[in-house]
C-alpha cells in the first residue's frame, strides 16, 4: 500500500461517521478533495484505483466511483480509461500569516480572512495546570471553548481550546463564530494589556487529526497564548494547534 493510500486510510478510519446523514460517497469525496487541495496528493500524482480505495475503506465500488466522479467534475482529477486518475489541481502554498507586530490588531485582521466553527462551550472547573495559571480556587469555574478555524478555501488549519474567566455576557456560539474573543472581552469591560505566547511542536491526536483533516501523529505547530488585562491579571489562556502546511507565523524584530 503506497504512502498516500496509507495516509488516506488512517484519516478515513478517524473521520468516517456511519451515523452521519452525509452519504458515504460524500464523506469519501471530502476526504479525497482535502488531500488534493492541501497538497498531500500533489499535481500530476496518480490516485489510487477504485478497487484499491474500495478495499482500503471497506466501501462499495459504486461509492468510490461517485466520489471520484465528483472530483473529476470539479477538475481536481482527470480520469482516463486505461491510464487511471491523475491529480490536475495545482496546490499553491498560501499560508495564513499573523505577524507579532501589533499582534492584537493582526489577530482581528486574520479573523476577517478565515472562519470559526465552535465545537463546544462549557463552564466547568479547569484542570489543575490551567487553574493555577488563572489563579482561581479549586471550586471556581472557567469558560472552555473548543473550536476550529478554516481559511477562505474552507481548509481547516487550526484547532483551539481556550479557558477564559467567566464574563457577564457574549460568550455564545453565535458570537464567537462572528467576533473575536478579544472583542467579546472588550465588550465586557476587559482590556488586554499584554499577551505572552509560547511556540512548540506537538503531534496530532486522533480527535485533532480528524478536525484538521491530517493523519494522526502529524507534527503540528503548538501555541499557548496568555492574555493579561491592564492590571496584569491573566484572564484568558488559549491552546492552539496549527497545520504547518497552511499556517505560518511571521516575526519582525526591530533593532534598537
Amino acid at each position: 500500500m503506497d504512502s498516500l493510500l496509507t495516509s488516506l486510510k488512517s484519516e478515513w478510519e478517524a473521520a468516517v461517521d456511519s451515523s452521519s446523514k452525509e452519504p458515504l460517497y460524500h464523506q469519501l469525496y471530502v476526504l479525497l478533495k482535502n488531500s488534493i487541495t492541501n497538497g498531500s496528493a500533489e499535481y500530476g500524482r496518480q490516485m489510487p484505483t477504485e478497487l484499491q480505495l474500495s478495499e482500503a475503506f471497506d466501501v462499495s465500488r459504486i461509492t468510490v466511483k461517485r466520489a471520484m466522479d465528483d472530483l473529476a467534475a470539479e477538475n481536481l482529477i482527470a480520469r482516463r480509461r486505461g491510464k487511471g486518475s491523475h491529480v490536475t489541481y495545482q496546490y499553491v502554498h498560501e499560508p495564513v500569516k499573523a505577524p507579532l507586530v501589533g499582534m492584537l490588531e493582526n489577530l482581528a485582521e486574520m479573523s476577517k480572512h478565515s472562519h470559526i466553527r465552535v465545537l463546544s462551550i462549557e463552564t466547568l472547573r479547569p484542570p489543575a495546570s490551567v487553574r493555577e495559571q488563572l489563579n482561581i480556587e479549586p471550586e471556581e469555574k472557567a469558560v472552555k471553548v473548543t473550536r476550529v478555524r478554516s481559511n477562505e478555501n474552507d481548509q481547516p488549519y487550526a484547532f483551539y481550546v481556550s479557558w477564559t474567566l467567566p464574563q457577564g455576557k457574549g460568550f455564545t456560539k453565535a458570537n464567537i463564530e462572528k467576533k473575536t474573543r478579544l472583542s467579546i472581552l472588550k465588550e465586557n469591560g476587559v482590556k488586554i494589556g499584554k499577551v505572552e505566547q509560547t511556540l512548540a511542536a506537538e503531534n496530532a491526536d486522533p480527535i485533532v487529526a480528524a478536525q484538521l483533516n491530517v493523519s494522526a501523529n502529524t507534527a503540528l505547530l503548538s501555541l499557548q497564548r496568555q492574555s493579561f488585562d491592564l492590571d496584569g491579571k491573566l484572564v484568558d489562556i488559549l491552546f492552539g494547534l496549527y497545520n504547518p502546511k497552511l499556517f505560518t507565523y511571521k516575526m519582525i524584530l526591530g533593532a534598537e
